[in-house]
This record gives structure tokens, C-alpha cells and sequence, in this order.
């Protein structure tokens, strides 16, 4: 498999000096993980990029010492934020060797390869930049044995995008110096994914990942609603220097083992700009044009599963950002977004959308520890479940442990706050303890708790829920297994959901998912979209597949565990991929 990792996007507040930006944004990078890469968004011109940028390359150095990662910085403002950066982690297995300008990580017979921004600001206009560009990454990729073919992902950042020299547009000008290192090698597999945007200052920017073996292990997403811009016709071209017009050379989107990887997107249908004046109808049709693109079947034929994990996107005028924010958060809730002040490769386009997801299994691991939580993460797991005494069906982990698995992964931490084994029927002493308990995994920083409460009569213990779920604001609440024990389940799902719950954890009020998959689709149909249905206890690399297809459920949780009864990699591995590459 390619290597797991993950990205976190982290923003500073507005105010003080780039350093202390910058500062704040490496203090929550967490501690003891493998960082790869950080591209800051930075608000500066041409006047300021220089020093901004070397105020955020310092503070790295001064932070990471020798180990320093690859560190990039765009001058896109964001908004909502004083500094943004996209921080890149290796969260599973494979070794690093560092190049200067890129990285190779090696995992088995796998071999990725990922550069920073490569730029040369000074050295001449448009043109010679992109070639100067194109010639470092020709080299990079031949001395460690890539092909130019093999690039499957590529961000372009064009100062001035549309600014026109000697009568030619800036984006043409870098298409046209793009059409000829790629003219070096065939496409086959086609071409890779990729953002053309502007950006403030730094003249030509260029971010480009590789995988060795690309042809096997990625292939191309057309969208049916637009034209591929490889195959743009020459009215919507703008002339460039060579004797045709020569197209912007990226698919759509690619599916990159189990990671779809989406090219910036705009409202364009066919190959003509959806002209919408107003910003929220427009960001409305680049929704659409996105979510036609990701459609599950559209990413390959048969497949059922996609998730979104991450949004950027690109707003050209700062008055429409307001509009923009609203629609695209009351679409894509939950998924993270930063938004950047950027200008569009089309006059009449107000914004642009970029992304990534994956065709993976939603894997919830429950974990007893640090370390099964590292080998759970390593596996592919989205999620851990925290929690002590699994023989006793789990209890609130010690303080301890919670801080060190919160230090060991990267991955969200929901915490199971239980007081005791037993039945789900609390005393007032014991409801008082779980509430302490609950205030301090808030207080550690986790993603979530996991909380139930019965009533003597089967029913969900109300008072004591609201008052699990006052003191856990802010973070996610899961409701467990609590559940298979009520009286009434579907009397119960309901209760559960006026709570304002975000999941369920159940066996479809049986002992076993295999035993309650026809409860776990009815649940799931109920719960019409209103809380998350997740399906625990029993499920393993042999019946997850067919689980997925009876209940139509999307999110699994397991305890995962290998030979030796911890939780091991490798069975969470083959319960969440659902490609064999």
C-alpha cells in the first residue's frame, strides 16, 4: 500500500508579527509525529513575501531543528485567519530520506516522492520562470528514477494569473511552458491532477507529487458535466506564444490508491463558465460540478463509499466571502475548509474548489492504549475509541493514557467515560463521576466522549444525559452500546437523537452485528440522515464488506485485534481498504 498520512490544516489568529503566527501554528503540530511538509498561506505583496517568508522558514528551523520539514509559503491571504498552513504527517509506515527541495518516502516496494514549492521569483517574466520551474522538477524526478508521467498531483500558483504580457495571459504563458515538459513522455494513464490559482507575489510556484509505478496504482476521473481541460476546444483558450493554443494539462480528479485527489473546480459545465453574478448561486453551481465529480461511482464503477476530508477554497473578491463561507458550511458540514483570497483563472469566475477524500472505510478502532492506537492509525483507522478493562466492556482510561495516545496520533481521540462494568442504570454519585470525567477529557483537548445512561426501566436515562452532554460542549458525543439494552430501540433512537447525539455505536440491538444487521438498516433508515448510525461488536475483515452492503452503514467500529489480542495493523488494514492495489 502507499503510505498513510494525513493532513491537518491549522490557522493563527490575526495580529503580531508573522513569526508569532507562525509560532502559534507550530506550537499545535503535536509532538513526537513526522511532519513532511507545512505550505503556509501568508497575506503579503510583493513588497513583504520575501521577509514574511523568511520569518516563517526561521521559526521552522528554530522549531524542528536539523529534522526540519519542507516548508512552502504562498502569498494567498486567508480569511477567517492571519496564517494558515496545511500540515502534511506520515502516519503509518515508511522511511523518509530528505533531498532538500523534496522527499522520497519508501514503504515496502512503494516509493512516493514530494517536492516543496519550487520557484525561481527572480530570474526573468512568466516564461522563463515556468521553465526554470519545469527543468528543477525534470531533474528531482530523474535522480531518484520518477518519471514525468509519474506525477499524479501538481499545485501551480501563477502570480497575476490573468495578467496579460507582450498580449498573452500569465495562465497561458505557464500552460504553454507546462504543453512542453509534458510533451516529454506519453500519458497513457492520463494526466495528473492539478490547481492553476493565483497568488499575490513569488512569481511561478510549483508543488508536485509522485508515485513510482503510477499507471498501476492511480487512474483518472472525468467529470460529466465538464469538458476535460485537456481537451478544451480554442474558444475558451487564450493564444499562446507556439503556433496552437495549447490546453491546461490535468485531469479532473485521480484516484490515487484510496485517496481521490480533486483539481481545482470552478462553475463550469462543459467547457463554458456557468455565469452567475451573484456569489452564492455561483458557489452553488461549483457545488454542483463538485459534487457530480465525486459522485462514489463516478470515482470508480461499483464502488459506494466517499468521503470527504479536506476543502480548500479560492474566493477572488474579499466582499463575496461571506456569501461564499455560508453556502459552502451549510453544504459540507463537518469537513474542514480554509478559504484563501486568490485570483481566478477566469474573469467571470468568483471562486474555485479544491479537495481530497477517500474511497476507504469509515474505522473507528478501539483502543486500550498508546501503542494500539499507533498500530490502529498505521492501519488506516479514522478514529480512535479510547478506553481501559475491554473484559469488563470498557471504562473511563486514565488521564495519563489519554494524554499520551492524544501526543501519539493524529488521528481524532474519542474517549470512552464509563464509571464501572456492569449495566448502564447510574447512581447519582456515579453520574457526577462521569460528568468529572467527561469535563477532563474536554479539558485534554479530545475529539469526542462516549456516553450512555439507562433508566431502570430500559429507557434512555434523559436527565442524566443532558447533563453528560452540558458538560461535554465542543466536542463530539457518541452515544454506545448502551443502546442494546433499552427497552424500545427505535422509542430510543429517537430520545437519543433529540439529545442532539452525533452517533450511535451499536450492534443493532443484538449481541453481534452479524446477529442485528437487519435492526442496523432499519435504525439506519430511521435515522434518515438526523445522527450517525456506526455499527460495533463482531465486526472483522470477513464480514465487513457485506455489512457495509446489508445496512447501507458507512462508519464500522472494531477492536481490530491480531493474534496476540492487541489491536494490529494489519487487520485494521484489511477492513478499511476496499481497493486491493
Amino acid at each position: 500500500m502507499l503510505s498513510e498520512k494525513n493532513l491537518k490544516i491549522i490557522s493563527a489568529a490575526r495580529g503580531g508579527t508573522p513569526a508569532r503566527m507562525c509560532r502559534e501554528i507550530l506550537g499545535q503540530t503535536g509532538e513526537g509525529q513526522v511532519v513532511l511538509s507545512l505550505v503556509f498561506f501568508v497575506d503579503a505583496s510583493r513588497e513583504t513575501f520575501e521577509s514574511v517568508q523568511e520569518e516563517v522558514r526561521s521559526e521552522c528551523r528554530a522549531f524542528f531543528g536539523g529534522m526540519t520539514p519542507m516548508v512552502t509559503c504562498i502569498s494567498q491571504k486567508p480569511l477567517g485567519a492571519g496564517m494558515t498552513a496545511e500540515v502534511l504527517y506520515l502516519t503509518g509506515d515508511g522511511s523518509v530520506e530528505y533531498g532538500g527541495d523534496y522527499l522520497v518516502i519508501r514503504n515496502g516496494r512503494r516509493k512516493e516522492l514530494i517536492t516543496k514549492g519550487i520557484s525561481f521569483p527572480f530570474i526573468g517574466d512568466i516564461t522563463t520562470q515556468s521553465n526554470a520551474v519545469f527543468a528543477r522538477i525534470g531533474e528531482i524526478l530523474g535522480a531518484e528514477g520518477f518519471g514525468i508521467g509519474e506525477i499524479v498531483r501538481q499545485w501551480n500558483y501563477i502570480e497575476d494569473i490573468t495578467g496579460i504580457n507582450d498580449g498573452v495571459q500569465n495562465y497561458q504563458l505557464f500552460n504553454d511552458a507546462r504543453s512542453v515538459f509534458y510533451s516529454k513522455t506519453e500519458w497513457p494513464g492520463g494526466y495528473p491532477a492539478a490547481t492553476g490559482i493565483g497568488c499575490a507575489a513569488g512569481g511561478i510556484t510549483v508543488c508536485v507529487y509522485a508515485v513510482k509505478d503510477a499507471g498501476r496504482l492511480s487512474s483518472p476521473i472525468d467529470n460529466p458535466l465538464q469538458v476535460p481541460a485537456h481537451k478544451y476546444s480554442g474558444k475558451v483558450l487564450v493564444q499562446g506564444l507556439s503556433a496552437r493554443k495549447t490546453t491546461p494539462k490535468f485531469e479532473r480528479a485521480r484516484l490515487v490508491g484510496d485517496t481521490v485527489m480533486i483539481s481545482g473546480t470552478a462553475a463550469i459545465k462543459g467547457e463554458d463558465s456557468d455565469i452567475f453574478t451573484d456569489p452564492a448561486r455561483q458557489t452553488e453551481a461549483a457545488i454542483e460540478v463538485v459534487e457530480s465529480l465525486i459522485a462514489p461511482a463516478n470515482i470508480r464503477p461499483g464502488n459506494k463509499r466517499f468521503s470527504l476530508e479536506s476543502l480548500r477554497v479560492f474566493v477572488k473578491r474579499e466582499r463575496d466571502a461571506e456569501a461564499i463561507v455560508r453556502v459552502v458550511g451549510d453544504h459540507w458540514k463537518g469537513v474542514p475548509v480554509h478559504y484563501m483570497l486568490a485570483d481566478v483563472c477566469r474573469p467571470e469566475l468568483l471562486l474555485e474548489i479544491e479537495g481530497s477524500g477517500t474511497v476507504k472505510r469509515f474505522l473507528e478502532c478501539c483502543c486500550s492504549d498508546s501503542g494500539e492506537a499507533v498500530e490502529a492509525q498505521a492501519g488506516g483507522a479514522g478514529r480512535i475509541e479510547l478506553c481501559e478493562d475491554l473484559s469488563i466492556g470498557g471504562v473511563t482510561p486514565s488521564e495519563d493514557n489519554i494524554k499520551e495516545t492524544l501526543r501519539s496520533v493524529r488521528i481524532p481521540v474519542n474517549v470512552l467515560v464509563r464509571p464501572r462494568g456492569g449495566d448502564f442504570v447510574y447512581s447519582e454519585e456515579e453520574i457526577l463521576q462521569t460528568i468529572e470525567s467527561i469535563k477532563m477529557c474536554v479539558r485534554l483537548g479530545v475529539n469526542g466522549v462516549v456516553v450512555g445512561a439507562l433508566r431502570e426501566d430500559g429507557a434512555v436515562d434523559m436527565d442524566a444525559m443532558r447533563r453528560f452532554m452540558e458538560a461535554a460542549k465542543g466536542v463530539e458525543i457518541t452515544f454506545h452500546r448502551a443502546f442494546d439494552e433499552c427497552a424500545d430501540p427505535l422509542g430510543a433512537l429517537e430520545d437519543i437523537i433529540s439529545l442532539g447525539c452525533d452517533r450511535l455505536l451499536t450492534a443493532g440491538h443484538a449481541a453481534n452485528v452479524t446477529d442485528g444487521q437487519k435492526t442496523l438498516a432499519t435504525l439506519r433508515e430511521k435515522a434518515s440522515g438526523r445522527i450517525i448510525i456506526m455499527a460495533g461488536s463482531g465486526v472483522r475483515p470477513g464480514n465487513i464488506a457485506a455489512l457495509e452492503t446489508s445496512t447501507g452503514i458507512k462508519e464500522f467500529h472494531s477492536s481490530s485485534h491480531g493474534p496476540d489480542g492487541r489491536t494490529a495493523r494489519e487487520v485494521v488494514s484489511k477492513m478499511v481498504h476496499i481497493f486491493d492495489i
